[in-house]
Order: C-alpha cells, then sequence, then structure tokens
C-alpha cells in the first residue's frame, strides 16, 4: 500500500502533467470555411480566400519552401497558385514542345524564354498581388499566382468550400478573389470576427459567371 507521501506526490505529478498539457494546447484553434457562389447561385472553385488581421500584425512567415507550377500537358499545373510574400516558384517544363513564359503583372514581372539548355531559375515572389502567367506560343495556357502577406490562406474546391484553419481569434478582413478578376479588379473584401473554437462560416456571392476555361485536346494540339 503507497504511503500519504508517495500518493501525495504522484498527485502532484498527475496534476502538473494536466496543467502542463492544458497550456500546450492553442488558443488559436479558430476558423473560416468559406464559400464562393456565381451570379448564378453556383459553386464556384479556384477561388482565392485570405484573412489578413486587423489591428495586429500577421506573424513572420519564416523559412518557405518552394513551390512549383508545372507546364505540362499544355497546360500550367496548378491553374491557380497562392503563395506567401517571400516564396519561390520554380516553372518547369515536362512538355515534349518549348514554351514561352512570360508575365506582365506589375506584383512580378517575369520571362522564362524557349530553349533553354538548363533548368531555368526559380522566381522570388517578393510582393503582395496578382500575377498572371502566360505562354507567349500557345495563347490558351495561363497561370494564377496570388502573393499574400499571411499565414492564412486557402482555395475553393469543386464545391465552391475552402477552409481556412488556425487562426487566432479576433477580428479579420477576408478576401475573396477568382481568376477571372485579373489583377485589376479587387477582390471581395468581408469584415469578420474568428473565434478561439470553431470555424466561421462566410459566403461570397460574386457578380459574374466564371468563364469557362480553354483547355484543348491533346490530339488536337501541333507540336
Amino acid at each position: 500500500m503507497p504511503t500519504l507521501a508517495r500518493f501525495t506526490s504522484h498527485t502532484k505529478f498527475l496534476l502538473l502533467s494536466s496543467l502542463l498539457f492544458a497550456f500546450s494546447i492553442p488558443t488559436w484553434a479558430g476558423g473560416i470555411n468559406a464559400v464562393a457562389i456565381s451570379k448564378a447561385g453556383e459553386a464556384m472553385p479556384d477561388v482565392v480566400f485570405y484573412a489578413t488581421p486587423i489591428g495586429t500584425p500577421a506573424p513572420p512567415a519564416g523559412k518557405i519552401e518552394p513551390m512549383i507550377v508545372a507546364q505540362d500537358h499544355m497546360q500550367f499545373t496548378p491553374y491557380v497558385t497562392i503563395a506567401r510574400v517571400g516564396t519561390e516558384i520554380k516553372f518547369p517544363n515536362y512538355d515534349k514542345v518549348e514554351h514561352h513564359v512570360k508575365s506582365f503583372s506589375p506584383a512580378k514581372e517575369f520571362e522564362i524564354k524557349p530553349y533553354q539548355k538548363t533548368t531555368p531559375a526559380p522566381i522570388l515572389f517578393d510582393k503582395p498581388g496578382i500575377v498572371v502567367a502566360y505562354c507567349l506560343l500557345h495563347e490558351w495556357m495561363r497561370a494564377y499566382v496570388v502573393i499574400v502577406d499571411t499565414p492564412y490562406f486557402a482555395k475553393s474546391d469543386e464545391k465552391g468550400s475552402a477552409a481556412l484553419e488556425n487562426l487566432p481569434a479576433g477580428s479579420y478582413e477576408l478576401h475573396a478573389w477568382h481568376p477571372d478578376m485579373g489583377y485589376v479588379k479587387a477582390p471581395l473584401t468581408q469584415l469578420i470576427s474568428v473565434n478561439a473554437q470553431g470555424a466561421t462560416p462566410i459566403k461570397f456571392t460574386f457578380d459574374f459567371v466564371p468563364k469557362k476555361r480553354k483547355i484543348p485536346k491533346m490530339d488536337q494540339v501541333s507540336f
């Protein structure tokens, strides 16, 4: 039978362990469940949602892993990319034909010319904004890169839904942007509050119906 002293020590240990565990649980487990709807009431995929804190700076980025936007099957993949300021993005060509990648966007102008003998260096995206990358040789090829200065972002799926997770409780500006808006039209914005627990549901209704993407069949493409 354990002595009273041993029992008391064991109880203190359990209590201390419970307190340490409790304090180790993040208090910022809030989130946002965002939905994008078109003017026709249909779900909108490829909508970028990003939340910027109000009254407090966004947490520092830390180390950012490089990303890839590939030229593959005569398309840019992914079609829409979200990245934080300071991200490097590679644009490898996996096709058997040459591409000429060019961006005229104010947020980042760059060019990857065809016929390069070596793999092109990654592009550093060092300021926020919308970047549109084109292939000058194949007019249907287009990629959108959204550079944001916040870690809280997500892209909508085929159901128009996106989940932004691990947000500290507080007030935010939640922005919603679709590729058809280009880099000229401002994103839609809502002021929202995020609780310390659970997810805040938010809906954005756009005033247009997205254009259908031009995706040619491979047997119709000249090599």
